[in-house]
């Protein structure tokens, strides 16, 4: 009883065992079989050879550059200011007396014109008593000069062999006496400045900003009462963008045109400044242009349209903008191939692109380029077919 129950374990045993390497002899076909299709697929497009297939060449469309003269063109806005207003600030104090027109606000005067006059008796008086301090002053010197000559004099009879002394000379009473005199000569010529004071005027032809100038004003030495400006200080600020400067090239060279708003006025002035930084809020620089003998025309806060022409460039080229997709590379044709050429940019005008010649071989490729065609062969082709 006891072997007929193990006999059917033993066969389970080996049955178990055939099929586990049926599995693996299963699994090893596989491998095979994909190492060889593999192999198969990486060899089947040699046809025999070790080459790499041959890269198929890229249309393109090429254009040639016309060469011609390019004069560039900016136009800008600016205000005009005054570069320094003056106040109305009187340096000596006292009641107005007479006043002129010409303070009024808008109204414009001449250089040395009397706008308005202090009252100036008290500055009379002021001058009669630094005359009448000067003239004792004066006195008293010359009785100290003669009685240090008498001085010396007797000095001399009785000790005919002995140098004076300083003090015998009267020398200090000498130097006390003429520095009175001195002190008496500045009151008296500061007396009479501020009797000139009284007279306000300035240096300049100039237009009257605001003025509370008015006869019985009482006013005080350094108080301001309005403001002027002189007419040849004005200027007309203009900001413009580092690129537009750097079309223009040398400023000083540039040709200058201004109008305005109501189209009745238009002359020519000079960029006479460049700003020396950059507004922090625009990234924009200031134009200081002066008017000229124009400057009689304007008033500060008034808007300006300008227009500066650049001297005209000979012999440059003109792209399409599309030629030059980057800021300073086009892409051409030399013996065949596409290569990349750095070019100087002078100006860029609405459409166009124009640049100092440069050599471009069989022409510039103005059609649009896969990745990396750079060194690839071209086909040029017209450009109803560019990018079959």
């Amino acid at each position: 009883m006891t072997s007929d129950s193990e006999t059917p374990s033993v066969d389970r045993r080996y049955e178990n065992g055939w099929i586990g390497w049926i599995q693996i002899g299963v699994i090893i076909a596989v491998i095979i079989v994909a190492g060889v299709i593999t192999l198969s697929l990486s060899s089947g497009g040699d046809n025999g050879s070790g080459d790499a297939p041959e890269r198929a060449s890229i249309p393109v469309q090429l254009i040639t550059p016309t060469t011609g003269n390019h004069t560039p063109m900016v136009t800008i806005t600016g205000t005009v200011t005054a570069t320094a207003p003056v106040d109305i600030s009187p340096q000596v104090g006292g009641r107005v007396e007479t006043v002129s027109d010409d303070i009024r606000p808008g109204a414009g005067f001449e250089a040395g014109q009397i706008l308005f006059q202090i009252d100036p008796r008290d500055y009379q008086v002021a001058v009669a008593r630094a005359e009448a301090a000067l003239a004792d002053a004066d006195a008293t010197l010359q009785q100290t000069e003669a009685d240090a000559e008498i001085a010396r004099r007797e000095w001399a009879a009785v000790y005919p062999e002995r140098e004076i002394t300083p003090l015998a000379a009267r020398e200090p009473q000498l130097a006390a006496a003429r520095a009175r005199k001195l002190a008496a000569e500045a009151d008296l010529a500061q007396a009479r400045l501020n009797l000139e004071r009284t007279q306000i005027s300035f240096p300049f032809n100039g237009r009257v900003t605001d003025s509370r100038i008015e006869a019985g004003l009482l006013l005080v030495a350094g108080q301001r009462y309005g403001s002027v400006y002189d007419i040849s200080t004005l200027e007309i600020v203009a900001p413009i963008s580092p690129s537009d400067l750097g079309r223009l090239g040398d400023t000083d060279l540039a040709q200058v045109r201004v109008a305005f708003e109501d189209g009745t006025r238009a002359f020519d002035a000079e960029i006479v400044r460049v700003g020396a930084q950059l507004d922090a809020r625009t990234r924009f620089i200031d134009l200081y242009i002066a008017p000229g003998e124009a400057a009689t025309q304007l008033r500060p806060g008034q808007f300006a349209q300008i227009e500066i022409m650049a001297p005209t460039r000979d012999d440059v080229l003109v792209l399409p903008a599309v030629a030059a997709p980057s800021l300073n590379v086009v892409r051409i044709v030399e013996n065949g191939e596409i290569l990349e050429r750095t070019i100087t940019v002078l100006d860029r005008p609405r459409g166009q692109v124009v640049v100092e010649p440069f050599e471009y071989g069989e022409g510039i490729i103005v059609s649009p380029l896969p990745e990396g065609s750079i060194g690839r062969a071209a086909e040029i082709v017209p450009a109803a077919t560019t990018g079959r």
